[in-house]
């Protein structure tokens, strides 16, 4: 229960298919979603596993049908969701799922105030709105490929990510330093990162390792010009005064 979700998924039993597809389609755009049938495992607590998560997750799709408002259990979710969008510590995304903006009004009216998607739209759409949302719009989300993990391996130059989908073009740090402005700030890992604090991220690539640990990801000569991008952004790295550690406290974010 420790790893950190983006989206909590509530939905009726009755629509599990519905919910499955649209799990599957946040996930390949690089959105970590916490679905009961995937995420519980044998001899979990229901109630205590919703309620762990709930309080990590900052978002939460509600999948909103007829069976939904029938059932007990998700009043349950549907009660602790709104007492988090209160203290504004969780988000909703309301999907109308075989169900209209009547019926929703006679069974929860302030959930019906609330700006929804349809299930009628296509789920890629439906999937793409959400994660604008969710990155703040930013022009390009770094999307781990499945056969990539962690943060780190990117941001200290050994791995990749995928442009806003899993199966986008993929990129590297080295090369993402070297975007053009317009494409920032970056979405990763629940992050926003500007420019700046990306070349500060290379500024350590290049203070504590060589260029032989990266030269299968970046050229000779276009490492020589990241030297000169670390200076246009006011890290000299080749001045032997010069210490990362107090002049790029960006990176400790």
């Amino acid at each position: 229960m420790n790893k950190q979700h983006d989206i909590f998924i509530s939905y009726a039993t009755e629509d599990k298919e519905y919910a499955t597809k649209l799990v599957t389609s946040l996930n390949h755009l690089g959105l970590a979603t916490w679905f009961a049938p995937l995420n519980l495992e044998v001899g979990d607590n229901l109630a205590k596993s919703i309620d762990a998560v709930l309080t990590f997750c900052k978002f939460a799709v509600v999948i909103i049908s007829p069976e939904y408002t029938t059932k007990n259990w998700t009043q349950y979710e549907l009660n602790t969701l709104n007492s988090k969008m209160v203290e504004n510590k969780t988000k909703l995304f309301p999907i109308w799922h075989g169900i209209d903006k009547k019926q929703i009004e006679v069974w929860n009216a302030s959930i019906a105030n609330i700006v929804a998607l349809n299930s009628s739209m296509e789920l890629s759409l439906i999937s793409e709105k959400i994660s604008g949302k969710i990155s703040g719009n930013a022009p390009i989300r770094g999307v781990s490929p499945s056969y990539e993990n962690p943060q780190w391996r990117f941001l200290w130059g050994h791995g990749e990510l995928m442009v806003n989908s899993d199966n986008g073009p993929a990129f590297n740090i080295f090369e993402a330093a070297e975007f053009p402005d317009k494409d920032f700030p970056l979405y990763i890992y629940n992050h926003l990162y500007s420019k700046k604090e990306i070349v500060s991220k290379i500024v350590h690539i290049i203070f504590y390792h060589s260029y032989d640990e990266h030269k299968n990801r970046v050229s000779k000569e276009d490492w020589d010009k990241l030297f000169l991008l670390c200076k246009i952004y006011g890290f000299d790295v080749e001045d032997e005064k010069f210490d990362p550690a107090i002049e790029c406290p960006l990176f400790l974010k």
